[in-house]
């Protein structure tokens, strides 16, 4: 058994110092230093992190703590998946794991290793959230400081989130059927699920013990605090508004009685049902069942769809064999135009949903267009773009690109091109009919067509994975679908709300995304 609990430990270790050692982790760090800053506001400026009843809640350790915790849990509980959902991928990709298959090393033991990997590299990713906060308390603190109270809240609110995605991210990488895109909509979906299910279980069946189980980021746990302390299920936790006019209330903090605390270990039953899950699913490198996973990665709804509409496609040959007079400049366009190609025919349900939303672009009504149709637009957009910056690295096929013509020295420029290409060819229709409507909104559309291009392009240069890409997006998109009300999230003009400036906001975020992916290109090729 220590033997055991060694080669775990060492498994685990070797995950989370490699995780550290690289450049992303970095970044994380610093957008998480910086990202306090904006969620914890400045009371004078007419906003609050919590507000109760209209008045906010003074900013004292229990409060920042809290409102702090709760943002990091919900984030972090989506995004955590998508940051350490590669491990697996990793050890194929860098021949590690076929020597581990070799050892004694038994897959319990393996996947064990993995998964207290991933845990261990999140728990780091909070206690950096919580560092962050307790600076900013410095500079917007009422009261004085207390460590242990913002410990205690972070731990307990954010643990079994990081826990459940550690699990699902070990578990959909070692099942084949969710190893690739699906999987990664699916925890989408999945995440979206826990985090409202719950605190709607408890609003219509407050009996409803059991439903705390699955109370990841802990909003069963506040509706019940705010009931407690304030006899009120009227509060706001993170940037809003709050009344001038009323009295600042003071909030006690989290009473953590016995009770609460087996609730909160209840909820990881489930994250150990899917480690379990993926034991049983565990290839442990076999060659053959890795080649049935890449063909899995494959098999999946997805891929048989693609496989069922792949005919109707066969149109792309034409674009494919088209080429344009052989200068250097017009050379450059002839690789957009493959790329391009390239996308569409490795994911041929990719143009049959371009012909369906163009189809249903030109005759729905407008106000559906923009609020009903582009949010899913967006969705296949996600799919159909994540993998356009990776896939040439992943395949090795970057040292054959660049001995094509401008092709290196315009990398960035040429994979943007390709993606904003792909993005108008479901966005160019919406956004005629927008313009002769709604201006605006059609600008903004254009706006976000940029945007979603840009994240496609700086985001997979950036990670070299798709998943970023996969995470930040949707989670946005979640995020922006259910503030309707809050223009500033509103990056594809679904709403028509969008001012000028939010406009400009996004414009200057497109181009400083596809500026770090520059500099972090020419880095790499220097290096």
């Amino acid at each position: 058994m220590p033997a055991s609990f060694s080669l775990i430990a060492s498994i685990a270790r070797a995950d989370v110092v490699l995780r550290f050692r690289k450049t992303t982790t970095i970044v994380i760090l610093l957008i998480i230093a910086g990202s306090m800053y904006l969620i914890i506001p400045d009371v004078s400026t007419g906003n609050t992190l919590i507000q109760v009843d209209g008045a906010r809640v003074i900013y004292n350790s229990e409060a920042i703590a809290l409102g702090t915790a709760m943002t990091c849990s919900a984030l972090l509980s989506i995004i955590g998946y998508y940051l350490v959902s590669n491990s697996l991928k990793r050890d194929i990709l860098s021949r590690v794991g076929f020597i581990a298959a070799a050892t004694p090393v038994t897959n319990a033991e393996y996947v064990l290793g993995k998964f207290f990997g991933n845990l261990l590299y999140l728990f780091g990713v909070m206690l950096a959230c919580m560092v962050s906060a307790m600076l900013m308390f410095f500079v917007r603190g009422e009261t004085f400081l207390n460590p242990f109270v913002f410990f205690e809240i972070y731990l307990w609110m954010i643990l079994p989130g990081i826990v459940f995605c550690s699990a699902t991210a070990i578990a959909f990488e070692s099942l084949p059927k969710l190893s690739g895109r699906a999987g990664d909509l699916l925890f989408f979906f999945l995440w979206a699920f826990m985090l409202s299910f719950p605190a709607i279980m408890l609003e219509n069946h407050p009996e409803a013990w059991w439903v705390q189980g699955l109370d990841m980021v802990g909003i069963v746990q506040v509706i019940h605090l705010t009931q407690e302390n304030f006899h009120t299920t009227s509060m706001s936790i993170g940037f809003s508004e709050y009344d001038i006019a009323k009295a600042p209330i003071e909030f006690p903090g989290l009473v953590w009685s016995w009770s609460n605390v087996v609730f909160r270990m209840f909820t990881l039953i489930v994250p150990m049902v899917f480690v379990v899950l993926a034991w049983a699913g565990f290839h442990r490198f076999n060659p053959t069942r890795i080649k049935s996973s890449a063909r899995h990665a494959g098999s999946n709804l997805l891929t048989r769809m693609n496989a069922m509409v792949k005919p109707l496609t066969r149109a792309l040959e034409i674009v494919a064999s088209f080429r344009t007079q052989e200068k250097i400049t017009i050379s450059f366009l002839n690789t957009i135009r493959a790329d391009v190609v390239t996308t569409l025919a490795s994911s041929p349900i990719t143009t049959v949903a371009i012909i369906i939303f163009a189809c249903i672009s030109l005759f729905l009504d407008t106000v559906s267009l923009r609020s009903g149709v582009l949010p899913v637009v967006v969705v296949t957009l996600i799919l159909a773009l994540s993998d356009i910056a990776t896939r040439d690295h992943s395949s090795g096929m970057m040292s054959l690109l660049f001995t094509v013509p401008m092709v290196k020295r315009n990398y960035v420029f040429w994979k943007f091109s390709s993606a904003f290409i792909v993005t108008l060819c479901f966005t160019l229709i919406p956004m005629s009919r927008l313009l002769f409507v709604e201006p605006m909104s059609a600008v903004s559309l254009f706006i976000g067509s940029c945007f979603i291009a840009s994240g496609a392009t700086g985001l997979g240069i950036l990670t070299h994975s798709r998943k970023a890409f996969i995470g930040v997006f949707l989670m946005l998109l979640y995020v922006t679908l259910n503030s309707p009300k809050e223009p500033a999230l509103d990056f594809a003009g679904f709403y028509g709300m969008t001012t000028p400036v939010i406009q400009l906001m996004y414009a200057l975020i497109t181009l400083a995304i596809i500026a770090a992916a520059e500099v972090r290109f020419r880095f790499a090729i220097r290096h």
